[in-house]
């Protein structure tokens, strides 16, 4: 009997609080025979294979561990490697340090649509409520006293907030957080899934929402029928003090984003894009160099490098559209620069090949964010 939905869990250095994740997996109610567990860890040199292991043998849905060599702060890379081994049509994002109320599973089937992707949240726990989550409280669903009524009460503020924002169509709310979301996979196929550049804490989730809902997705809060409990431990050492000062913010805002990013749940190169060349007279040759170097733009290209001097105009309606000029090129008329996303200076007399090197620094952004230290490394919230 196929699976309707693939509940993929990224884990790093933490069995204790995987196993209690595991466990409030096995716990849920009304989904007997409908869905699997996909653990993707990054490498941990402790006993959470053992566990995951363990917890396969004691329950009744498939369970599939996978893991890599560990190397910096990439939960990305786990998402990923899970998108590509789930089966089920439909996913539900989520980390090894979160647990669930029973009906979460069950829920998120129910409120199933095409084209949506639902945003959801969890109420943090504290040390001392964290630690008192044990078999019992898990099977039971409930994590403590008073803790249900605070998520109601903390999570509906949020959830007020957020219809507001869904009636604003905002652009950037609700936010996606990959601790909780549902999410059909053709979606995530759609975009590439998540952006594997992306090395430190941070923004991958905020990449991710918004090249979906440029894909044509919408994003909907899940806060109105389920939230999840997120178990207490320190921060990652990469998390700023404000997002600002986060190692991935310089990529994240670099001028050019693609909807389908290139090192994902396939890795691509600048080679693979496709890509419209407008040119006049006077950059023909360089033109027909360049237009031999891409894929074959399509009805929307994903971007329309246009050399300039050149028809005074963008001529295609690609997802990005870049201005290319040369030293001692006189200034393209400002509408043209205006309706640029981006720009690329090249030599005077450009070429095929420093044009393209050009494009991979610009969708490389200004600079990649450092790789940080394995030692001591640890997921985030």
């Amino acid at each position: 009997m196929p699976l309707d939905l693939a509940v993929i869990v990224t884990t790093y250095q933490r069995p204790w609080h995987l196993q209690r994740c595991l466990k409030s997996l096995a716990a849920q109610r009304g989904v007997a025979g409908r869905y699997e567990v996909i653990v993707v860890d990054d490498g941990s040199q402790d006993d959470t294979a053992d566990r995951v292991a363990r917890f396969a043998q004691d329950v009744e849905f498939p369970v599939r561990f996978f893991t890599h060599a560990h190397d910096g702060f990439q939960p990305g890379k786990g998402r990923n490697a899970g998108i590509r081994a789930a089966a089920a049509p439909y996913l539900l994002l989520t980390d090894g340090d979160c647990v669930f109320p029973l009906d979460h599973l069950a829920q998120h089937l129910a409120a199933r649509q095409p084209g949506v992707v639902r945003a959801g949240d969890c109420y943090r726990l504290d040390r001392s409520l964290s630690e008192l989550v044990d078999d019992s409280a898990l099977e039971r669903g409930d994590f403590g006293p008073g803790v249900r009524q605070a998520a109601l009460r903390s999570l509906g503020r949020v959830y007020r907030k957020t219809l507001l924002y869904q009636s604003l169509r905002s652009r950037t709310r609700p936010k996606l957080i990959s601790w909780n979301v549902g999410v059909w996979r053709d979606d995530l196929l759609r975009v590439n899934g998540f952006d594997q550049r992306f090395r430190a804490w941070g923004c991958e989730d905020d990449d991710l929402g918004g090249r979906l809902r440029a894909a044509g997705s919408r994003i909907v809060t899940a806060l109105g029928y389920t939230h999840a409990y997120h178990l207490w431990h320190p921060l990652h050492a990469t998390t700023p003090q404000k997002w600002s000062d986060g190692l991935n913010v310089s990529y994240f805002t670099r001028p050019v984003r693609l909807i389908r990013c290139l090192e994902g749940i396939e890795v691509r190169g600048v080679a693979d894009l496709a890509v419209q060349v407008t040119a006049g007279n006077a950059r023909a040759v360089l033109a027909r160099d360049l237009a031999g170097r891409f894929a074959p733009p399509t009805a929307r290209p994903e971007i329309e490098l246009l050399l300039w001097p050149a028809a005074e105009r963008f001529t295609t309606r690609a997802d990005h559209r870049i201005l290319v000029t040369a030293d001692g090129d006189r200034s393209a008329p400002a509408p043209l620069q205006r309706a640029a996303h981006a720009k690329i200076q090249l030599a005077r007399q450009p070429n095929a090949d420093d044009a393209i090197a050009a494009l991979g620094r610009l969708l490389a952004g200004h600079a990649e964010p450092e790789r940080t230290s394995t030692a001591g490394d640890r997921h985030a919230a």
